[in-house]
């Protein structure tokens, strides 16, 4: 009975805060809008000066960064249990995946790391704890790679 009363003040919280930070309809344009800007802005500013920031610690990036950093997710390697780099979204996961659901893009920014981070070490536990939401905890751990290569994408 909790985990039902649990599930049901969730579902409630999740659609309360989605029908608040994004109407699928009524801002469709404005959101398309924000979208074109924010390609812009990481083009402009990261993707086409990417050499200010490689081989340099992701803190450098993130410093220089004046959009929120909402979620992420990792990149795993090619070997097993490393991570290559992470995908930064300016959007929390909720409404990524309501965005994805309903095959609007999702901005998001890939930062390649010089070497690779074992999933052993901190990442996993960081993932599960914040489930892909960036947190401080996210940003110092991160902030500390050194960067390789940033690409930007939907």
């Amino acid at each position: 009975m909790t985990k039902l009363f649990i599930v049901a003040v969730l579902g409630i919280y999740t659609t309360l805060n989605l029908t608040g930070s994004f109407n699928l309809k009524g801002n469709y344009q404005t959101t398309q809008q924000t979208a074109q800007d924010t390609t812009k802005y990481l083009k402009d500013n990261f993707v086409n000066n990417k050499t200010k920031f490689q081989h340099r610690e992701l803190k450098c990036l993130l410093a220089k960064l004046k959009l929120n950093i909402k979620s992420y997710d990792f990149v795993r390697g090619k070997k097993v249990g490393e991570i290559q780099g992470i995908f930064i979204y300016f959007e929390g996961q909720a409404l990524i995946k309501v965005k994805r659901g309903n095959q609007i893009r999702v901005k998001k920014m890939y930062i390649s790391f010089e070497k690779p981070v074992s999933l052993y070490t901190d990442v996993s536990d960081l993932y599960n704890k914040s489930n892909g939401e960036w947190l401080p905890a996210e940003a110092a751990f991160y902030g500390n790679q050194l960067v390789k290569d940033i690409v930007s994408g939907n």
